[in-house]
């Protein structure tokens, strides 16, 4: 009787002992615990092939958009990606782009976290401040020296709407008497108006650049009677204004030196 029941305790406890080694559960899991599942990308670099280039900035910690004059400028194609930056555009970096799950970029060493994509809109954010990027077909580098300077509309001074200046305006060229330009001379690259006051002053930034050295700095224009003047806390600049339709800036003097931006 003893060994019968001996017999039948032996068989339950291989019994269990069976059926535990055939359940294997992997360390840090829970028998009732799902195994976690691998993260997935949530974006790919087919979505950012092309030219993008940074039109918005928003402070993080403040969320308000602020000025800024140094655009991120990124060129994908395929897996590499060109790096610039709008105020030293000889400068520029070359490297790997990278997706890595579910929505951090990589572009040629510096890392983003991306927001959101559209056909013609990137939204970045680099823990400081989230950039807007927009879709380019050509950046406006490429284009400056492409475009027909104009040879009209420059004879006589006119007045101008200033609500048309609103924007970032770029020089893409000058039409200077020789002799009248010298090293010395301020020779402006772009204004960027960002605001407009009531009483019809413009608010933004100028840069310029005096013997090879280029600067960036706050400005305000006002404009009367065919005449505008650029001001800063250090100088002030009288030109007079040949046009600003909202596409097309110019001004200048004729005899000397005359302006032709766009936007």
């Amino acid at each position: 009787m003893l060994l019968k029941l001996f017999l039948i305790g032996l068989f339950i406890v291989c019994s269990l002992f069976s059926s535990n080694a055939q359940r294997v559960i992997r360390k840090g899991v829970t028998e009732n615990q799902p195994a976690k599942k691998t993260a997935v990308a949530q974006y790919s670099l087919s979505q950012l092939q092309g030219k993008w280039q940074e039109v918005k900035r928003i402070n993080l910690e403040r969320l308000e958009a602020i000025n800024f004059s140094d655009s991120l400028i990124l060129n994908f194609s395929d897996s590499k990606v060109e790096v610039k930056v709008a105020t030293s555009m000889r400068i520029s970096m070359t490297g790997d782009a990278q997706i890595d799950a579910p929505d951090i970029l990589s572009v040629a060493g510096d890392v983003y976290t991306i927001r959101s994509v559209s056909t013609n809109k990137l939204v970045i954010d680099d823990g400081e401040f989230t950039r807007e990027m927009q879709k380019k077909d050509q950046f406006y580098y490429e284009t400056l020296r492409k475009m027909p300077v104009e040879k009209d509309s420059v004879s006589v001074p006119v007045t101008i709407d200033i609500n048309n200046l609103k924007g970032k305006w770029l020089v893409y060229a000058r039409k200077a008497k020789p002799g009248s330009v010298t090293a010395l001379t301020p020779v402006i690259k772009s204004i960027e108006i960002n605001s407009i006051s009531a009483d019809g002053i413009a608010f933004g930034e100028i840069v310029y650049y005096t013997s090879n050295i280029s600067k960036i700095i706050s400005c305000k224009l006002v404009t009367k009677d065919g005449v505008i003047k650029i001001i800063t806390d250090k100088d002030t600049w009288s030109f007079n204004a040949y046009k600003a339709d909202g596409k097309e800036f110019i001004f200048g003097e004729t005899d000397k030196l005359v302006y032709y931006l766009k936007q």
